[in-house]
């Protein structure tokens, strides 16, 4: 071991100061951890409520004009499954149909956007039910099962088991038919709430008088890896199919999420720079506090710092010394910051004691998600830094000259 290195995990770290220091480092260290998990967490549970609604990739017909188009001018086919498969490999592939409607009781109208879901059902939404049980997927079901959100079944006065009409214009025509309120979810995502009710695809493939492998969108989930990158992938591949048989293939237009929802994901990507203004101020606290300990310490070995002078020591090695000092007090600090975080992120995660207003932030609670990755990057970075702003400082130790420090009180 060195000698600077094995003299500085000796000497005691005991000034006044010093604690002041630690705790200075440790509450930084535990904001910064602290802000990435709700960060994190808060982008996590918006995606997933997103993508709940838009579907990471959606496949359009080429003529559609977005994602609200209503056309049942997409086939499900074999090709088409191979040629996604062969693309994002490990993708749920689903067929979806949307069609606008309206919601008549006996007293109100409201006007939604009917969604089918096919036999692969839809995980989120059944998660987000709040009364009722989610209808069969499958099957169009007798009585024409929905399931409705919180808000649409507030503006119309619907409990579960309510039968009400749903007017569908396609084309030139009106249709009608009796639905059966199945069950209600909330998402506290009031954008879309208030504009989608789920059914199963096959009442709507009825209706529009389709067969079963036809509908107005193919939906792509569960992607590993970029979503984006996965989109061009799969362009890519249709393009080839296309260019290969131009008269007979179909052509497609494929959307990621990235542009269905672009609104919420360029907000998200605004929270990004919160957290750098965070990280910024919180390292700037830290590192005061550091430089700061370090002349406290320097102050407090004033005379050792003369009598290793006078018995041959260079101030390199005497710099290197402290430097080494205050590096146990960073890693002190990050470790009871680190653990007061972690602490505190966990209560959160397991008992929601934070709440929030899911009309103003989606959410009802504040949400944390850890990433190791993030928190082990954090720490080195903290690390790193504080070694390279304390070279610097470290300097006023050479021009302290042996004979002034061994007379210092």
């Amino acid at each position: 071991m060195k000698l600077e290195l094995a003299m500085a995990s000796r000497l005691s770290l005991k000034a006044p100061g010093i604690s002041v220091a630690v705790a200075g480092i440790a509450l930084s260290v535990a904001v910064m951890i602290v802000s990435l998990a709700i960060v994190s967490g808060f982008k996590r549970q918006i995606r997933e409520k997103v993508t709940g609604f838009e579907h990471e990739i959606s496949v359009f017909p080429l003529d559609s004009y977005g994602a609200e188009h209503t056309s049942s001018g997409i086939r499900l086919t074999p090709e088409l499954v191979a040629d996604i498969q062969s693309a994002i490999p490990g993708a749920e592939i689903s067929l979806g149909l949307r069609q606008p409607a309206i919601l008549k009781t006996d007293s109100d109208f409201e006007g939604v956007v009917m969604m089918g879901v096919d036999k692969n059902g839809n995980d989120f939404i059944d998660n987000q039910l709040i009364q009722g049980s989610a209808p069969d997927w499958a099957s169009p079901g007798e009585g024409n099962p929905v399931a409705v959100s919180a808000s649409t079944a507030g503006a119309l006065s619907l409990e579960c088991g309510d039968r009400l009409f749903a007017h569908f214009f396609i084309g030139d025509n009106l249709y009608t038919r009796k639905i059966t309120v199945a069950a209600i979810y909330d998402t506290h995502f009031g954008e879309y709430d208030k504009l989608f009710v789920f059914a199963p695809v096959g009442m709507l493939q009825q209706l529009c008088g389709v067969d079963s492998l036809t509908g107005s969108v193919v939906e792509i989930d569960k992607i590993s890896g970029d979503i984006d990158e996965a989109a061009a992938n799969l362009r890519y591949e249709l393009c080839r199919r296309e260019a290969a048989d131009p008269v007979d293939a179909p052509a497609y237009r494929v959307e990621s999420i990235s542009t269905t929802a672009a609104l919420y994901f360029n907000w998200l990507d605004l929270l990004d720079t919160n957290i750098i203004v965070i990280i910024t101020l919180m390292g700037c606290v830290a590192g005061f506090t550091l430089v700061s300990c370090l002349f406290i310490i320097v102050l407090e070995r004033v005379r050792m710092i003369g009598l290793l002078k006078a018995l041959g020591a260079t101030d390199s090695l005497i710099r290197r010394l402290f430097i080494y000092m205050a590096a146990r007090l960073v890693v002190r600090g990050l470790v009871i910051g680190n653990a007061a975080a972690l602490a505190i992120v966990g209560i959160q995660y397991f008992w929601h004691i934070l709440p929030l207003d899911p009309d103003a932030y989606y959410l009802s609670y504040v949400p944390v998600h850890v990433s190791w990755a993030a928190i082990a990057g954090l720490d080195i970075s903290v690390i790193a830094a504080a070694l390279l702003l304390l070279v610097l400082p470290s300097h006023i130790i050479s021009t302290l000259s042996p004979a002034e420090t061994m007379r210092y009180e």
